[in-house]
């Protein structure tokens, strides 16, 4: 299975309520730049051509481009930018897999970590730097789940079917045989299939994009463990804690403590 892994290292990073004024110079970017667009819209000039961004939209500008940027006075932007060296496993200066416009939509998940981000960027105690760099990766690795420029269930396209069947019925409880009939396979050769490219049984296959759900529900929605057990398709708060447990070694309880 190919490895996806980048290091990133902090610039720069901001956090931008827009005023009616706002404007960035149009001028050729020194680093690779996110620009995460969480409320409003706005217009930019890449490399002498116009680019729409709203909210939900993230734009990335690789070194050397051109840009410039100004909001939409009547839907005044709120942005978060990051501005980074990128390098690669060999620490070999790299691009990451994303367009000049990525649309994620709105995004718990994502707007957490940047206001985590956000908190430990503008401390200066010994490890905040460390913190803000395992977010930042952490962040990235979401994008590239949203986007498609990374999979998580491995590289067999019936795979991630299933895991999307998954996805899309969180709130139900979903036997082998009713995964299979969705994707069109049978279980036992779906079950193979996934052993292969994630190393888990179908049932463990399930359960652990379970939990994941829940775990992001808990931890960035700040739902309750009783409203996660029910959201996501447990039986009651006893079997979702014990599943829970198996696969992350901790509570959900403990989850929702871990973005605080």
């Amino acid at each position: 299975m190919e490895q996806i892994y980048f290091l990133p290292e902090i610039r720069h990073f901001s956090h931008i309520q827009c005023t009616p004024a706002w404007e960035i110079p149009y001028e050729t970017a020194a680093c690779h730049e996110l620009v995460f667009v969480i409320s409003g819209r706005g217009e930019w000039m890449v490399n002498d051509t116009r680019v729409s961004a709203a909210a939900g939209d993230i734009l990335y500008f690789k070194p050397d481009t051109k840009r410039g940027a100004k909001t939409d006075p009547d839907q005044l932007m709120e942005l978060y930018t990051v501005c980074m060296d990128v390098y690669d496993a060999g620490h070999q200066p790299a691009s990451l897999p994303l367009e000049l416009t990525n649309p994620v939509g709105a995004d718990k998940k994502i707007e957490q970590l940047l206001v985590r981000i956000s908190q430990f960027y503008s401390l200066r105690e010994m490890t905040c730097k460390m913190h803000a760099t395992a977010l930042i990766m952490t962040l990235l690795c979401h994008v590239f789940t949203l986007t498609g420029a990374a999979s998580e269930t491995g590289s067999d396209p019936r795979v991630r079917q299933a895991a999307a069947y998954v996805m899309d019925h969180l709130d139900q409880r979903i036997s082998a045989s009713v995964i299979g009939k969705a994707v069109r396979l049978h279980p036992g050769y779906l079950n193979r299939l996934t052993l292969k490219h994630t190393g888990r049984t179908l049932s463990s296959f399930i359960s652990s994009i379970r939990v994941g759900a829940a775990e992001d529900a808990l931890i960035y929605e700040g739902l309750s463990v009783s409203e996660a057990a029910l959201r996501f398709g447990f039986s009651d708060i006893y079997h979702f804690s014990k599943v829970f447990k198996k696969y992350r070694g901790y509570s959900p309880s403990s989850a929702r403590m871990l973005m605080r």
